[in-house]
């Protein structure tokens, strides 16, 4: 009924024999990324997405070159013009951002620009404008706002000022045509 003490201490936590001694560093294995963190065709991009937790608060401007898996909330501006955004279902964002491709699950309130598409997913809302190409606003999503669909082109035409116009006025009949 009563044990010893000494025989319950006796026992450590962990196994000899679990346990293997490095006695130098030539005996150590060097652990390999595992096959989507490592760098492909020699470069030194990575495959994986970096994400933002539900815990994190980020005040300011986040750019990078990974893909971008949000999950908490930010406030300011996001710039990720080559790569993909994702904005999870509880993240809550008050930022412009601008990417490749935006996808929208969570809570935006800002503009929107991205080069290849858009989309707000079921559970999705955005308040603010939206620039890009594609568009695709699924049911039950929530959108307040403007959309602007152009196409982008290679050069882009000189943007004219308030009161400038393409048509040029008061010339004769002789210098309007060709």
């Amino acid at each position: 009924m009563w044990k010893n003490k000494k025989e319950d201490e006796s026992e450590p936590a962990t196994r000899q024999e679990d346990v293997t001694p490095v006695t130098s560093f030539g005996d150590r294995k060097a652990s390999s990324p595992s096959p989507k963190t490592r760098p492909t065709g020699g470069t030194n991009v990575m495959s994986e997405t970096v994400h933002i937790g539900k815990s994190v608060c980020v005040k300011g401007e986040i750019s990078g070159d990974e893909d971008l898996t949000i999950e908490g909330k930010v406030e300011g501006k996001i710039d990720l013009k080559n790569h993909d955004l994702v904005i999870g279902s509880s993240a809550q964002i008050r930022a412009e951002i601008t990417a490749k491709k935006i996808e929208i699950i969570g809570s935006v309130v800002g503009n929107v620009i991205a080069s290849e598409r858009v989309e707000i997913r079921e559970v999705g809302s955005l308040e603010g404008d939206i620039v890009s190409p594609r568009v695709n606003i699924v049911d039950g999503a929530h959108f307040k706002g403007s959309v602007d669909m152009a196409k982008q082109t290679a050069t882009a035409e000189k943007p004219y000022s308030k009161g400038e116009s393409k048509i040029s006025f008061g010339t004769s009949a002789t210098e309007g045509t060709a």
